[in-house]
Formats: structure tokens, C-alpha cells, sequence
């Protein structure tokens, strides 16, 4: 799975950010448990289009529907190479990473 774009969403009061990683194909159930291994999942497979969150105590929080491309990952303490660490962390290749200099 790849991150071809990073939109940055918010700056919340409490020095944390906000980001939305596009991916390169739909996301799967399959990478929802694969990135919630790390934390606490909530999976709620009954819904329409199936809702997940993901909490990495003192680290991020993701939130995402299966089948879409976007999700969006709240970071705790955010550095310059946060999301980096996140992607490396989860297997995830990034486009958009690899031409930050």
C-alpha cells in the first residue's frame, strides 16, 4: 500500500495535527487489523460502509471507512518526521515522503 498524498486537515489547540493520507488503492479490512496491531481497534463491520479508529496511546489516533482511499490520522506529538515514522513503522511506502528532501 502506498500514500501518494498528505493533506494537512487541522492544527488542534493542544499542539497536535491532523493529517489525511491518500492511498493508492481502497483500504481493506485486512490493513485495518494489520494497523490496528499496535493499538486498540474499534471495527464496526455493521455499518453500511464499515467505520473503524485505531488508538496508538500517546502516539496517534486513525480514523477511516473501508473501501475508501482516505484516512485520517490525528498525531499526538508531531514532529517533522512523524508521518514518516508512521508509514515505516506500518510497512506503508509514500510518494510523497520519498521527494521531501
Amino acid at each position: 500500500m502506498r500514500v501518494i498524498e498528505i493533506k494537512d486537515v487541522e492544527d488542534c489547540f493542544d499542539g497536535s495535527f491532523i493529517k489525511e493520507l491518500l492511498f493508492d488503492r481502497e483500504i481493506t479490512k485486512e490493513l485495518v487489523f494489520h494497523l490496528g496491531r499496535l493499538g486498540d481497534i474499534q471495527y464496526f463491520d455493521t455499518f453500511a460502509r464499515p467505520f473503524f479508529k485505531i488508538r496508538v496511546k500517546s502516539k496517534y489516533d486513525l480514523k477511516g471507512i473501508v473501501g475508501n482511499r482516505t484516512l485520517r490520522i490525528h498525531l499526538k506529538s508531531p514532529s517533522s518526521d512523524s508521518i514518516r515514522r508512521f508509514c515505516e513503522e506500518n510497512g506503508l511506502e509514500s510518494a510523497e515522503l520519498a521527494e521531501v528532501p
